[in-house]
């Protein structure tokens, strides 16, 4: 190995231009395909609040339809009703919260002069044990404060000083769309791009013994609820689907009575599915055609660089031609020679994927307008650390130098192992 850094710091100082533009070029090539990697990973990949992501499935949605000629149909989001029927006490499922899916903008005051808007989600005591937002003082509030509706408030960093100059606010008073608060706890501001999870403030929600735990009417099944279940580390996905699949016949005895049946859209839905545009309250989810355009955009950014890569390495390689041929001659074996340029130039990709990599992870760390077209609301959309740097993120980009080395020294190398070697030697 050392025999090769040599030979490619020999061919840096023999022709500095052509080794520059490769690692230049190599560095572009890994950056950009970087800065797509991570923009999609940001949106599947674990990170606080939402570190349950692998083990995490959501409950959002009912679609209804007309059995008789008619065919009218109804969808919305969850009544407490419908969403405890669908998705209570699911076999494999650790824990089970009932919240508000979408963040609202509301008008907040604290004991500063000026109100200001903030983004508010309604969520019982049991979201703050599935999603890991980290108190910085207070509690969470308790099961009770949230099955009562008591006007308690768990609220973030950003929200506290803006609210009250100070993070030290718990047990003072917050005024929310023109209702008193009691703020019981403050946790760290949390990346927008963590959909089911973030938020400004969480007001405590609990929908037992209201009219949303009774049906009396069609309409009592729609609502706005979502449920996000926790599962278990040793159960599967499928397997929830499975029971989920049976409470949906169950309810369609019900339904039956009024003519009316449910359409199951395969539900409870994973993070890739979350995090994709392709599915809603009366559709199912089509990941086929998102992951056709992700994969051919993969493709252009590794073969449109490789093809300017194997011709920079062709203009190395004449420049070699003696060598090779010398090499040959003393009995040097075609395949031997095509691995050794494969891993010399391996060397030069992996030295440009190690720039282009730390370019993509400080591009995706500090330009929030990467995440602009994703659902967001609000300011902070810029990722987590964690989100962007992890083994993941290494392994792809080493993959990356890996397959762009192949493809753009393949070719130029097995060419050189067919040189003819008198002719190779005596190449001006």
């Amino acid at each position: 190995m050392r025999q090769k850094f040599n030979q490619i710091i020999y061919d840096i100082r023999r022709q500095p231009l052509i080794g520059t533009v490769t690692i230049i070029a190599t560095a572009l090539s890994i950056f950009l395909f970087m800065v797509v990697a991570i923009t999609e990973r940001v949106k599947v990949v674990p990170f606080s609040p939402e570190s349950c992501r692998d083990n995490l499935l959501m409950g959002k949605y009912l679609h209804l339809q007309k059995t008789d000629e008619t065919g009218s149909d109804m969808s919305s989001g969850l009544s407490y009703y419908t969403a405890k029927k669908l998705y209570e006490n699911l076999d494999g499922v650790e824990r089970e919260s009932f919240m508000e899916p979408d963040l609202s903008a509301t008008l907040v005051k604290g004991t500063t002069q000026k109100s200001f808007s903030a983004y508010s989600r309604g969520v019982d005591a049991e979201f703050f044990r599935i999603f890991d937002h980290s108190l910085i003082s207070g509690t969470f509030f308790t099961d009770a404060e949230s099955d009562a509706n008591m006007p308690v408030v768990v609220i973030s960093e950003s929200t506290a000083r803006k609210a009250f100059n100070s993070i030290d606010c718990v047990g003072m008073p917050i005024i929310i769309q023109h209702k008193k608060y009691i703020v019981r706890g403050v946790v760290k501001d949390s990346s927008r791009l963590a959909c089911s999870a973030c938020g400004d403030i969480f007001i405590a929600k609990g929908y037992h013994n209201k009219k949303e735990d009774v049906f009396s009417s069609l309409s009592d099944y729609f609502g706005g609820i979502a449920v996000a279940l926790l599962v278990k580390d040793d159960s599967d996905f499928e397997h929830i689907r499975q029971q989920v699949i049976a409470r949906y016949k169950e309810l369609d005895t019900e339904l039956a009575t009024d003519n009316w049946k449910s359409v199951y859209h395969e539900a409870p839905f994973n993070q890739e599915i979350l995090a994709s545009d392709n599915f809603g309250s009366n559709w199912s989810p089509d990941l086929s055609q998102q992951n056709r355009v992700r994969n051919l955009l993969y493709g252009i950014l590794l073969i449109l660089p490789a093809i300017n890569l194997s011709t920079l390495l062709h203009s190395r390689m004449r420049k070699r031609m003696n060598e090779i041929g010398i090499r040959r001659a003393f009995g040097c074996s075609r395949p031997r020679i095509i691995a050794d340029i494969i891993t010399e130039n391996f060397l030069f990709t992996l030295a440009g994927g190690i720039i282009g990599l730390a370019l993509g992870i400080i591009f995706a760390i500090t330009y929030s307008g990467l995440y602009e077209n994703m659902e967001t609301a609000g300011q902070n959309i810029t990722p987590a650390i964690g989100a962007v740097i992890n083994a993941g993120t290494i392994l792809i980009a080493i993959a990356v130098c890996f397959i762009l080395n192949l493809i753009s020294a393949f070719v130029p190398a097995w060419q050189a192992s067919r040189l003819n070697p008198v002719e190779a030697i005596n190449a001006k």
